[in-house]
């Protein structure tokens, strides 16, 4: 049975944030298919694009904090309240240590990681990150959460 390639989503306002995380994750793990999405708007698109598509969900999805109209705890909120969706795992990308955001995260069941500063940084979370999820990153053989 041949396998869906690994597939991740990135929603961030951040250009610049979008192209480093980008770089980052095509020289560690070129095998793995990314979405981007410069709002959450347009995140919460892609899913129900992939939805109607009849497409594998992510196996991972990566949300930026601090973003206008809708922030990541907005977006984090929505995501878990689908039932399509819930079981996606979510990572928070932050710039504060706040803790308020992450007791918000942990209620909510994602991570929520200090975002990088640098090319280096970010592979080196990534890394970290990826070590974290079921399945195996690295050969592309991450299992779908949301699989029935």
């Amino acid at each position: 049975m041949q396998r869906e390639p690994t597939t991740i989503l990135y929603i961030d306002d951040d250009q610049d944030d979008l192209l480093i995380f980008e770089e980052s994750v095509c020289s560690l793990y070129p095998h793995v298919r990314l979405y981007k999405a410069q709002s959450s708007e347009a995140g919460i698109n892609i899913l129900n694009q992939l939805e109607r598509e009849r497409k594998p969900f992510p196996s991972l999805i990566m949300i930026d904090m601090n973003m206008p109209k809708m922030n990541g705890r907005e977006t984090l909120q929505h995501i878990r309240s689908n039932r399509k969706w819930r079981d996606i795992p979510v990572a928070i990308f932050t710039t504060s240590a706040n803790n308020d955001d992450i007791e918000f995260c942990r209620h909510f069941g994602s991570a929520c990681i200090t975002k990088p500063m640098s090319y280096a940084d970010y592979s080196a979370t990534l890394q970290r990150l990826f070590n974290h999820i079921p399945g195996d990153p690295l050969r592309g053989e991450l299992k779908m959460r949301n699989e029935e």
